[in-house]
């Protein structure tokens, strides 16, 4: 009868990786019993809880001890280890296998979460295969006969089953394991015990127990040291393969299969069990821009497996809650086929979803959790695999006893046709008991005979490893590193795809030459010269010439091929942490020359105390991306498609028109032989590097429909340029040459822009027009021209002649954008747009903005094929005389907005906003009325007091009546004080335009000298600080001035009519 029992579900939580402490990420995970809570980072009060089967919290209070296994750092520590994983989780598994059930074990998650680290271990610290593996041969030999144990104490495990294990009688029929290992790539099944990869992978097959893999190596195994050297074997040719075919592991499902039988002899049974351990592939989130064409659909297409294996999960979940589902799509994907005993079929199934504590990956958390519990309510259909072959012998045997009895009573007959059909029917009986009865050791000395000669090569290396210096490999996946080495024999050793001789290093993949390098080791000393045209970087330096290798160097040869060097038996030491020199390590190396790091993060350990974190994210994903494109690079040479990538950091020196900072993020720049240009964020990037692959792996031209490589041509933005637009707030001309700079501070061009108060008409206002206190200009009405007239010096189309230009900017409210006419094949090209702006009443608000804000003019690149970008008038507001109105499209906007909203309260909020604007426009109205009348009754007073002055007082009835003759004012003049305060603004503006020129023609002494370009940098800091102090002083000094100047005016006015 079948078991119907539900999937065991765990979840574990790893601690904060590298990336995450230096980017200071929270923890946004709790876990308190069987439940875990995780926390939306930006509502701190919106908490989802789950309840699974196990929790295991093993974010923090660990430490590691001398063996480096990690474990609890105290007797009230909630850390879960390996061994509390094994013993909850692996144990359940051993459990049912011995009782002769299916049992399968497989992890979830998202790359870097934890896996593998879950499954396979790392370190000292084993997984959960290995713990599972030698647990059940511990069973196997309790549970046989003593006197056919053979013990062997004190050696190394490996030297342990090359020399000893080899020579003794195996472990007996009773308990037979067979190993298998494989993964799944692009939906290809790679058997990963073969040295040969099959083009195509391995064909999966239905039989009639379910599907299989046709043709996969199944080894036979007498020991756990046996199998745990097959799973190193395994993951040995899996990262030769990773690295030789440009592949990620973390794309990759790796599947590891072990077929237990139990031979009873009293019970005339035998149980067999299939015991699959899996590791799936990254559970990255699939981002989509919402206008998905098909070759990114292609692009997700390639490891569609998750997808599937989630939609059978939701399935099944829906199935078990008593919906009615017609269909579960398990022949949908590679993986779901082999896992379909797993999931709701013949197995006892555990699944494991690892996920990461940090704020920055809460929706992939989010989604593996959920995810975990879909699957918590899948049931399977279990059953003990009990096989009747001691009964069918016995059955065969009893048989052919009856037909020779039936024989021999027909040749007394003579009945010969009969006796001859019966001899047939025990000849078949008979090739049956043979192939039944062909023995579990006879399999077992063929498999010991196959892999004898493997094992005495791996000895050897073992020996020679300890006298000679070697390569040993590094792989972003730590599971991976460390599997590969290559000896450097005495004499002089080849490195290519190629060997000459048996002593040369095999190399493929990337950019790895068919003779790469050439590797002399003599006098112990090891030098490294490189081939013609090849490409190697030691310690992130390209290597040109011969050059001696020291101790530990990093080398990369090609794009992908990441080595470590160890040197001579002399020159190594116990304190090499080797384990510390991840890829990571290797491409830190090569970032940190560049100028972004060196301008942006700084060297000094100071400097790195007080880095943004997003800046640091962004060096993480630089990082991350460089071998991408490397590797994309290459790719492309190979295919002869000489398309080159670059990565490039978008927004790294822009300004918004507030002048606060814009969200940066890392872009990579694509460029072809016709100096065409687009730009890809790193997900079209990550997508379109897919198919790349895909392309390399096979023949492009029949497989795939869509070649990434062309794609259409678009407008490029070149950069930006700010125009403060303060000088309009004081109805002053502005007129200047811009500079238009790119994401990385470098200047792309000059643009020349004028900002001109005008009248209705467009005739420019005069000097007099200034105004000093802005609230003068309140409830009036405001007219102003934006002109470009010229770009200059346009880097753009200095590189390639046929491109053109364009510029763009929007300003206050209007969600429009304004484009200027696109000039083509012209360095300098001459624009001449001019647009005319009109605000019918000028507010404070508009008056601030002025004050704060700037227009950012944005530069674009226009290349041939690419359309070029109008201005949308229809949705801009008009004057009656054909001007840009600013205030009524702010006004619109807000109706808009009002008409949208059902609420009556902001409609009523929004009526008395309005009639307040009305009300303060006349009260500004009255008070200019007001001043008027002022201003015409201190005339009228002034005029009496002359009249009625004491005529004793000679010497000022006189000055008085000359100053009428004269037709002067009888007040005093204040020109001369406006002048010199005039002089001594202009005075300083020199200075300070002086100043301004000098930083527009400071160049670094060296470009190419990263000490150069920081000590240029600094300078020019400081000079722009020195020049803002001396144009903020300028100005302020101008203000005093006139204040003064206004006050002393109205004091002696205030006494003039007081007498």
């Amino acid at each position: 009868m079948p078991n119907a029992n539900s999937i065991k579900v765990a979840v574990r939580v790893r601690p904060f990786n590298q990336r995450e402490k230096v980017l200071q990420c929270k923890c946004i995970v709790s876990m308190l019993g069987s439940s875990t809570q995780v926390t939306d980072p930006k509502n701190l009060n919106n908490r989802k809880s789950f309840l699974f089967d196990h929790c295991y919290w093993s974010h923090d209070e660990y430490t590691e001890n001398e063996e480096g296994v990690h474990v609890s750092d105290g007797p009230h520590s909630r850390y879960a280890d390996q061994g509390k994983v094994f013993n909850d989780l692996g144990r359940i598994i051993l459990e049912n296998v011995w009782r002769g059930f299916n049992a399968t074990l497989f992890a979830y998650g998202q790359t870097g979460s934890g896996k593998s680290y879950t499954m396979t271990g790392y370190g000292q610290n084993k997984g959960l295969v290995s713990m599972i593996c030698e647990e059940l041969f511990r069973g196997i030999r309790e549970k046989q006969s003593p006197e056919r144990q053979f013990h062997v104490g004190g050696s190394h495990p490996f030297i342990f089953f090359c020399y000893h294990k080899l020579m003794v009688e195996a472990i007996q029929g009773d308990f037979p394991v067979y190993f298998s290992i494989f993964e799944i790539y692009n939906e290809q099944v790679q058997d990963l015990l073969s040295k040969v990869r099959k083009p195509g992978g391995l064909r999966v097959r239905e039989g009639r127990k379910g599907f299989y893999v046709e043709c996969l190596k199944a080894v036979s195994c007498d020991s756990y040291e046996k199998l745990e050297a097959l799973l190193r074997e395994g993951i040995r040719n899996r990262s030769t393969a990773v690295t030789n075919m440009n592949a990620t592991s973390s794309r990759s499902h790796m599947v590891i299969n072990l077929r237990f039988k139990q031979v009873l002899t009293k019970e005339h049974c035998l149980k067999q069990s299939e015991i699959d351990l899996v590791d799936l592939a990254g559970s990255e989130k699939q981002r989509s821009s919402g206008n998905t064409s098909d070759r990114f659909n292609e692009a997700r297409a390639i490891n569609l497996s998750l997808t599937t294996l989630g939609n059978v999960i939701s399935a099944l979940s829906d199935k078990a809650v008593g919906k009615k589902i017609h269909h579960i799509p398990y022949r949908n994907s590679t993986l779901t086929r082999l896992l379909r005993t797993a999931l709701g079929g013949n197995s006892k199934t555990v699944m494991i979803a690892t996920v990461s504590p940090a704020h920055i990956n809460y929706e992939e958390t989010l989604s593996a959790l959920r995810y975990a519990e879909r699957a918590k309510s899948i049931m399977n259909r279990a059953v003990i695999n009990v096989s009747a072959t001691e009964r069918l012998l016995r059955d065969l045997k009893e048989e052919n006893s009856r037909l020779q009895a039936r024989i021999a009573s027909i040749e007394t007959a003579g009945a010969v046709e009969e006796r001859d059909a019966l001899r047939r029917l025990i000849l078949e009986n008979e090739s049956q008991l043979r192939e039944i009865q062909k023995s579990w050791q006879q399999k077992l000395e063929d498999a010991k005979r196959e892999w004898e000669q493997q094992y005495g090569t791996l000895a050897l290396e073992e020996e020679l490893k300890a006298t000679l210096p070697y390569l040993v490999n590094v792989s972003e996946d730590p599971q991976l590193s460390g599997v590969l080495r290559k000896l450097i024999k005495t004499g002089i050793t080849s490195v290519g795809r190629i060997p000459s001789s048996e002593e040369d290093i095999v190399m493929k993949g990337l950019g790895i030459l068919d003779k790469h390098a050439v590797l002399v080791n003599c006098d112990d000393k090891v030098t490294m010269e490189p081939q013609k045209g090849a490409r190697i970087l030691v310690n992130g330096v390209p290597l040109l010439t011969r050059s001696q290798l020291k101790h530990l160097d990093r080398i990369i040869f090609g794009s992908c091929a990441f080595y470590l060097y160890v040197g001579f038996p002399q020159e190594r030491s116990e304190k090499d942490k080797i384990h510390k020199y991840g890829k990571d390590f290797f491409l830190s190396e090569i970032v940190s020359d560049t100028e972004f790091a060196q301008l942006h993060l700084g060297s000094s350990d100071k400097q790195k105390e007080n880095i943004d974190p997003n800046l640091t994210r962004l060096f993480h994903d630089f990082t991350a991306l460089m071998p991408v494109v490397m590797q994309a690079n290459q790719i492309s040479q190979e295919l002869g498609k000489n398309i080159s990538f670059e990565l490039e950091i978008k927004h790294l020196a822009f300004m918004d028109a507030n002048a606060g900072e814009l969200d940066k993020e890392v872009i990579v720049r694509v460029t072809n032989t016709k100096n065409q240009v687009w730009v890809w964020s790193k997900e079209k990037f990550a997508e379109c590097m897919l198919l790349m692959e895909d392309m390399y792996k096979r023949d492009y031209q029949e497989n795939l429909q869509h070649d990434f490589f062309k794609d259409s041509v678009e407008s490029i933005h070149l950069g930006s340029a700010q125009v403060w637009l303060e000088s309009l707030a004081y109805c002053m001309r502005y007129e200047e040459q811009v500079d238009a700079s790119n994401s990385q501070g470098n200047e792309e061009a000059i643009v020349h822009i004028k900002l001109l108060p005008c009248n209705a008409d467009g005739v420019p206002l005069g000097e007099e027009a200034a105004v000093v206190d802005l609230e003068d200009l309140l409830g009036r009405r405001m007219d102003f021209q934006l002109q470009i007239s010229q770009c200059l010096g346009v880097k753009w189309i200095k590189e390639q002649i046929s491109r053109g230009i364009q510029i763009g900017f929007q300003i206050y409210e209007l969600p429009v954008v304004f484009y200027t006419n696109s000039s083509w094949g012209n360095i300098n090209p001459t624009l001449a747009y001019s647009v005319h702006f009109t605000i019918q009443h000028v507010t404070m608000d508009f008056l601030n903005y002025l004050k704060t804000h700037a227009i950012i003019l944005e530069l674009f690149g226009l290349q041939e094929g690419c359309p070029e970008m109008e201005t949308s008038y229809a949705d801009i507001p008009l004057s009656n005389e054909g001007t840009v109105l600013l205030d009524m499209c702010y006004q619109d906007s807000q109706q808009s907005c009002t008409s949208t909203d059902s609420g009556n309260d902001f409609s009523e909020l929004r009526e008395r906003l309005l009639h307040l604007e009305l009300e303060c426009d006349k009260l500004r109205e009255e008070n200019r009325v007001l001043k008027t009348e002022n201003i015409e009754m201190r005339g009228e007073m002034e005029k009496r007091a002359r009249q009625n002055a004491i005529s004793d007082n000679t010497s000022t009835s006189e000055k008085l009546s000359n100053d009428r003759l004269s037709g002067r004012s009888a007040f005093p003049s204040f020109d001369a004080e406006f002048a010199k305060a005039l002089k001594r603004f202009y005075f300083g503006m020199n200075g300070v335009k002086g100043k301004l020129n000098h930083l527009k023609e400071i160049r670094p002494l060296d470009e190419y000298n990263i000490h150069s370009l920081q000590y240029f940098v600094d300078e020019r800091i400081e000079l722009i600080k020195e020049f803002g102090g001396d144009l903020e002083g300028c100005v302020g000094k101008m203000k005093s001035d006139v204040e003064k100047i206004i006050q002393k005016k109205k004091e002696i006015h205030l006494t003039l009519s007081t007498k």
